[in-house]
């Protein structure tokens, strides 16, 4: 079942939608919207829109599902994140927002195999979650038969696990101490928030996300991934980062619907969600830098890191691809050093920032030109 090991994106694509995508950035796709829930406590409260809460709660109360599987933080070691089935709403809310660190999804599989017969499902995921579910359904027909639709979140890479601790040393945060810790909220683009036995610390995404989510911390098999719009799952839902909301401080979300029943269910939640039809072009836009590390530059770093790709269309890499691939995946060998790592912890952000500038201005400017981007 695992997508590390084999996968063919076309056979499946013509299995789950009857079709191969049109548009090899985004997959498959029906409708592309903007928009957020009307619940104005979940919007504030989610990552970006809070539409996946919402929809999850709607399915619920009407009966659509039974449960989701979904991810929350352990009460009692708050760095680790647990796959649970929520069953009611408060479950679904306390499972809100992004978790910036990896998820085992799998161990909640489980649960649902062992549910009973008429139970059903939604699931939320990652690419990587979503496409060992798409795995595990062609050989597990309750897998298939139960879980009713499969929710995407857009996905540039997953921190590991040292991200979190490096940051939290730099802060002199214990992980005794810890009581609760949350990534994302507050608001958009919205705040890490860790509450220890001492104090509370709220910290803005914009300057922690520099260190958690730089290229010290990908995981190799982030590097070899070409799916970032979660291209098997029945809705994909992200950050719109477009500039008509660059000030929107609530939270608002880009959506890709692939199924009808997904598209019919939005159509039926037009009192609790607030969406717009957008241009699929306006959906790439807002992932530019996420598209070209997943679709542009993909074949490059596979030169230096591996032999071969996951059966997925890409474009083929510049020199120019080639030479900021080297530097990726120099910082992400590097990062293993454990001298490297006790630096991490200490060298100023400022100094982080700096490191990244160049790549960032780069593929900022080729972003801007648009001179990849393929539809």
């Amino acid at each position: 079942m695992c997508p590390g090991y084999e996968f063919s994106y076309d056979s499946l694509n013509l299995e789950i939608f009857g079709r191969k995508p049109e548009n090899m950035l985004i997959g498959n796709s029906l409708n592309c919207y903007a928009g957020f829930s009307t619940n104005e406590s979940v919007r504030f409260n989610s990552s970006s829109g809070g539409l996946i809460t919402q929809i999850l709660i709607f399915a619920l109360e009407k009966g659509i599902i039974d449960g989701a599987l979904v991810i929350k933080m352990n009460k009692d070691k708050p760095l680790e994140p647990e796959p649970f089935i929520a069953r009611t709403k408060e479950e679904i809310i306390e499972a809100a927002q992004s978790k910036y660190c990896p998820v085992p999804a799998n161990v909640a599989v489980k649960q649902i195999i062992d549910s009973n017969p008429n139970e059903k499902f939604a699931v939320v995921g990652l690419p990587c979650h979503i496409n060992g579910i798409r795995k595990a359904q062609q050989i597990n027909k309750k897998l298939k038969n139960n879980i009713v639709f499969c929710l995407g979140i857009l996905c540039n890479h997953t921190p590991n696990f040292l991200a979190t601790d490096l940051f939290l040393q730099r802060y002199n945060v214990k992980k005794e101490d810890i009581i609760k810790i949350d990534y994302r909220g507050n608001g958009w683009p919205g705040f890490m928030r860790i509450e220890t036995t001492k104090s509370t610390l709220k910290i803005s995404l914009g300057k922690y996300w520099w260190f958690i989510g730089s290229h010290f911390f990908y995981p190799k098999s982030c590097l070899t991934c070409s799916d970032g719009f979660c291209e098997l799952s029945d809705a994909s839902f992200g950050d719109a980062w477009l500039p008509e909301y660059s000030h929107d401080n609530k939270g608002t979300s880009v959506v890709v619907t692939r199924t009808e029943k997904m598209s019919q269910l939005l159509c039926d939640m037009k009192n609790e969600l607030e969406l717009i039809k957008i241009d699929d072009n306006r959906i790439t836009q807002s992932q530019m830098g996420m598209l070209y590390f997943k679709k542009k530059s993909l074949n490059a770093r596979l030169k230096f890191i591996s032999n071969s790709s996951k059966s997925q269309e890409v474009l083929n890499p510049d020199l120019i691809d080639y030479i900021l691939s080297i530097y990726v995946c120099f910082t992400v060998l590097i990062s293993s050093n454990p001298i490297i790592r006790k630096m991490l912890a200490k060298v100023p952000l400022r100094v982080m920032w700096l490191y990244k500038l160049p790549y960032s201005i780069i593929v900022n400017s080729i972003n801007s030109k648009n001179m990849w981007k393929k539809n």
